[in-house]
């Protein structure tokens, strides 16, 4: 599991934003017993203290109080570009790797997960220690070192990279500040205890702490290009860079969530005004079913019986960002069907499988006998029964594959398409899909404009992943996620890589990147992405491996055997990393095509091994956040 970090990302960034210190602090180094150098002020008066009075009636006024002494500068803003930043701050890393090797191993590993753990550590303190750093009062300072320990000892772990600088003149005048005459001692055992690197290793100066710290408070920007991520084929090391945790918190304010709200798009279900958890009250629990009465896991959370399906269902299942409407392949009288859930019905649809709504609720997507995109306004107009996906405003681009998954830029005002290599799950399977693994794997992405009169293809751009597929874009089309395998097609994690976009005049689009920014690894099925880059989420079919969490002793248990092949709904937080298995099914059972609807409502599929097939919702998301 990834450390999660615990205060707010923006908060922290505009507090270091606001701050501004610049110029020589004038301290000059002090060679020490202990054997390093460290930076104090100059010899004089110690303004943490009154100054003496003159003698009782001796005629001379005393002194005027001194107002006290003014903090050294903590660190510099450093005005330099990411690239160039981040090209210094890793130089300065790999130096501090070489320092700590026999003193503290790993502690200063250049690696994308150690630089995640750094980060974390140094915006926890960023946003608690370091929230005064003028220490004008013998409190406020004796704060800041109280903060720097757990348990009563310095702890590096405190710090995250600001231990790097713990001989600079700003910690002396802490220690100075707080503790008076008495503070070099506990001021060098300090930095005995904490500094990086550690004594008698030469200290990084102040320009290369600024360099540093700058880095992460950024948010290690192009730590990807900087740090490549390199994992040998079949192997799997969970990470993700600060770059997820920015993504999910700017997502959260500026998101299709946030955007669908403002635009008043109707939750299906839902009262106005009301809490998303106050959403679909009037669907039975699933507790109150007799298939259903242990599918409910998550504490506090709500799961709801949305329609029971009365045909096989073909491959997955999709919800509208409305959560309106239900689409997948199969059906009565047709090969798909789109069930409209404020009417209580199944609409016929001339096509197979492989269903996507853009996250606005523009359109929808089909395949079968080709590709066909439509506006959703043909399943509003005059309550339909069968759509042919030939109405007016629908369209059929060229070339656009299987598999296939949809999104809509946040800048901008195209929508997008991608296909890669993949391998199907039609849910009726006891393990995982497969993942082919091709070193010639690529991923394509098709751009769409809503021309008013359809959805017009308007470029393609082509990206290697080799032995990565089943390429999932989230709504946003800010992230894309896939599969890798052991080497031998099973699924064992996933692969987040940031989709960086470069415009040209009008906004056309020339150039596609997609940097590798995490990793999560767990076993499943194809993923789907939360609206606004939180969560990703999936089903996995049971094995040994999962028997514990089953509540089993484990895989030799007599009563777990029925529970292999069982499909259970995981919940991804691709912050933290933690996966959360969000659904309990029992023997026969298939949980299955989870989707994410706007407000964080998940939608999926219940195969029980016989008709009805059940569309299930559940608020798990939403409570555990």
């Amino acid at each position: 599991m990834l450390t999660p970090r615990t205060p707010s990302l923006l908060s922290s960034l505009l507090l270091f934003t606001s701050l501004g210190a610049c110029g020589d602090d004038g301290r000059a180094p002090l060679e020490t017993d202990a054997g390093f150098d460290m930076q104090v002020p100059d010899a004089g008066t110690d303004m943490a203290t009154e100054p003496d009075a003159g003698p009782e009636d001796s005629g001379v006024d005393a002194a005027p109080d001194m107002p006290p002494e003014m903090a050294p500068v903590f660190r510099n803003p450093v005005e330099t570009d990411d690239e160039t930043l981040a090209s210094e701050a890793v130089a300065i890393l790999f130096t501090l790797q070489a320092a700590t090797a026999t003193t503290c191993p790993g502690c200063y590993e250049v690696t994308r997960a150690n630089i995640r753990r750094l980060w974390d550590q140094t915006m926890a303190s960023w946003g608690t220690c370091f929230g005064d750093l003028d220490l004008v009062t013998p409190e406020a300072a004796q704060a800041a070192l109280d903060c720097f320990e757990t348990e009563g000892a310095p702890d590096r772990d405190r710090l995250g990279v600001f231990a790097t600088g713990a001989s600079l003149p700003w910690f002396g005048f802490a220690f100075r500040r707080a503790l008076g005459d008495d503070w070099e001692e506990p001021y060098l055992a300090f930095v005995a205890d904490v500094r990086i690197p550690t004594p008698p290793e030469t200290a990084l100066t102040q320009e290369q702490f600024d360099v540093l710290t700058e880095w992460f408070l950024r948010g290690t920007p192009d730590v990807e290009r900087q740090v490549p991520h390199l994992q040998p084929r079949g192997s799997c090391e969970s990470f993700a860079d600060a770059s997820v945790a920015l993504l999910a918190e700017e997502g959260a304010i500026s998101g299709w969530p946030a955007r669908n709200e403002a635009a008043a798009m109707l939750m299906h279900g839902c009262p106005t005004p009301g809490s998303p958890l106050d959403c679909l009250s009037t669907y039975p629990e699933a507790a109150d079913t007799a298939a259903g009465a242990d599918w409910n896991v998550v504490a506090g959370s709500k799961t709801r019986v949305l329609f029971e399906v009365p045909y096989d269902s073909s491959y997955w299942t999709k919800t509208s960002p409305s959560g309106r409407f239900v689409a997948h392949g199969g059906g009565i009288s047709a090969g798909a069907s789109i069930i409209d859930l404020s009417r209580d019905v199944s609409v016929g649809v001339d096509a197979s499988f492989d269903p996507g709504f853009f996250p606005d609720g523009s359109g929808f997507m089909f395949q079968g006998g080709g590709t066909k995109v439509c506006p959703t306004s043909i399943l509003t107009a005059g309550d339909p029964t069968t759509l042919t996906l030939t109405e007016p405003g629908c369209t059929s681009p060229d070339g656009i594959g299987l598999y296939q998954h949809v999104g809509a830029a946040l800048e901008g005002d195209d929508y997008w398409v991608v296909d890669s290599v993949w391998d199907g799950d039609p849910g009726s399977s006891d393990s995982d899909p497969s993942v082919s693994e091709r070193a010639d794997a690529d991923l394509t992405l098709y751009r769409l404009i809503n021309t008013g009169a359809g959805f017009e293809l308007s470029g393609e751009f082509f990206e290697q992943v080799p032995f990565e597929a089943s390429a999932v874009i989230s709504p946003t089309m800010r992230v894309v996620v896939t599969q890798i395998g052991n080497g031998s097609g099973t699924p064992i994690g996933y692969v987040l890589r940031r989709i960086d976009l470069t415009r040209g005049p009008g906004g056309t689009v020339t150039n596609v990147s997609l940097p590798e920014i995490a990793r999560y690894c767990y076993p499943g099925g194809k993923a789907a992405l939360a609206l606004d880059d939180r969560y990703l989420v999936t089903h996995h079919r049971a094995t040994d491996a999962d028997a514990v969490d089953l509540g089993f002793t484990g895989p030799s248990d007599p009563e777990f055997a029925p529970y292999r092949g069982i499909s259970n709904i995981y919940l991804v937080d691709l912050i933290s990393g933690e996966r959360t298995r969000i659904t309990n099914m029992q023997p026969g059972q298939r949980a299955l095509f989870p989707s994410f609807r706007s407000d964080g409502w998940i939608y999926y599929l219940v195969r029980t091994g016989s008709l009805p097939e059940y569309v299930v919702a559940t608020d798990a998301a939403i409570v555990l956040r």
